[in-house]
């Protein structure tokens, strides 16, 4: 759309036609002339008043996990939201969908986290998970327990202390 009311847009013929009779269509259901930034507005209001009702939420297994965990990553001492459920023992290796094999995270620990190697998770969902951190190296990483030891960390050294060991 430009400042003379121009409405300009690239799209298969069929699609221009589909897009010209929803502007007819929203013209006379206006009973009025109307820009095309109108047309616009008038068709989205309108999908949104007959499709809203139909949409519910979705009752999925991942949704159910999320809310059980209270939409929140459940690593320890991480406040960002959950938007991936993943299986502590992978389905590959015997694991199953059931709920207490699931757990809520948020995409950074998920992917960064889970999948690049760098952070384990074992037990079961959603009171009885264990955290491991993983050193580039591949080596276990003990971490400090929240609020313990008064001995700063050396130079270059990384201190978690939102996890705790086994």
């Amino acid at each position: 759309m430009c400042a003379r009311g121009a409405f300009q847009a690239w799209m298969p013929r069929a699609a221009a036609l589909v897009v010209a009779a929803a502007f007819h269509a929203a013209r006379k259901a206006a009973k009025r002339s109307l820009s095309p930034g109108e047309c616009v507005v008038a068709i989205a209001e309108h999908f949104i008043e007959v499709w809203k009702p139909l949409v519910t939420q979705r009752n999925t297994l991942q949704a159910r996990i999320r809310q059980r965990d209270r939409h929140l990553c459940q690593v320890r001492g991480c406040s960002r939201p959950a938007v991936h459920a993943h299986h502590i023992k992978p389905r590959a290796q015997g694991g199953s969908d059931d709920e207490w094999n699931l757990v809520s995270l948020c995409a950074a620990h998920h992917l960064r986290g889970i999948h690049s190697g760098l952070l384990r998770v074992t037990g079961t969902a959603p009171d009885l998970l264990r955290w491991k951190v993983i050193g580039r190296e591949g080596a276990f990483v003990r971490l400090a327990e929240p609020g313990a030891g008064s001995r700063p960390p050396s130079p270059g050294a990384s201190v978690v202390r939102a996890l705790s060991p086994d």
